[in-house]
């Protein structure tokens, strides 16, 4: 198959996908349960990755479809981790405002909940971190970056602590996610990465043409934050994550 003829079949089946999910999030979704819009975001997440010929791979112990009171903190490389996550754990994404304004992705997003933050205003952190507060004591499960930016996947970049402070106030539970893309031998790939002055369309292009692409979710142990202060439970999740980076990285290379 040509990759012109294999991206065109996949813009067409993914742009009929996108309209269901607005339709359906528009139309179904305030008459469902909580429970009936959480299995719909997980099957309609797991198809679209189908759609873009991705395979998901889950490594350690997921959580749940919903955990309660449960923030998820992972590294950042492409806006396609949030819909990669909920295949497996849906949550409430902190994200970035200008996501919202997104054609269908922004409508997606805002539909399941996600809380949109201005990174360049200071004060939007303290809003964002009270309504956080507000999810995580209701019983909902959150996801942050706190890379705030993403990267190319080849190294973790340095984790801000301004938005740990909601599970701290909510005494939630932190479960630090390590999530990379390679091909199908588990070499580094970068189809998904959404990096510098690439736009939303060159990036959805470049991930129509990928072939054996593999998103895979490392949930690394859950922990309590206790009395700790938010850096040091910032630089505890971070270690973590770059440890299995680290990991992953040299068991792939000892058996290259």
């Amino acid at each position: 198959m040509s990759s012109n003829w294999l991206r065109t079949r996949r813009l067409i089946s993914v742009l009929l996908h996108l309209a269901r999910g607005i339709a359906v999030a528009a139309w179904r979704f305030p008459r469902l349960s909580e429970a009936e819009r959480l299995c719909r975001i997980q099957s309609w997440s797991l198809a679209l990755t189908h759609k873009l010929g991705i395979s998901i791979r889950v490594q350690g112990i997921a959580p749940g479809l919903y955990p309660a009171n449960h923030l998820l903190l992972s590294n950042h490389i492409s806006w396609l981790d949030i819909f990669v996550l909920n295949t497996v754990t849906v949550s409430r994404f902190v994200a970035k405002a200008e996501i919202r304004d997104w054609p269908v992705v922004g409508r997606l997003c805002h539909a399941t909940g996600t809380l949109f933050i201005e990174r360049e205003r200071k004060r939007d952190t303290a809003r964002v971190n009270n309504d956080m507060i507000e999810a995580l004591q209701g019983g909902h499960c959150v996801a942050v970056f706190p890379e705030g930016t993403t990267s190319d996947g080849k190294g973790i970049l340095p984790f801000r602590s301004s938005l740990l402070q909601a599970a701290i106030d909510a005494q939630a539970t932190i479960q630090p996610v390590y999530l990379r893309y390679t091909d199908r031998d588990g070499n580094w790939c970068d189809a998904a990465a959404y990096i510098n002055e690439m736009t939303l369309t060159e990036s959805l292009w470049k991930l129509l043409g990928a072939r054996g692409l593999v998103a895979e979710i490392n949930f690394l142990a859950p922990f309590p934050v206790g009395k700790e202060d938010r850096r040091t439970v910032t630089r505890f999740a971070e270690a973590r994550i770059k440890a299995a980076h680290e990991a992953l990285c040299r068991h792939h290379h000892s058996k290259a």
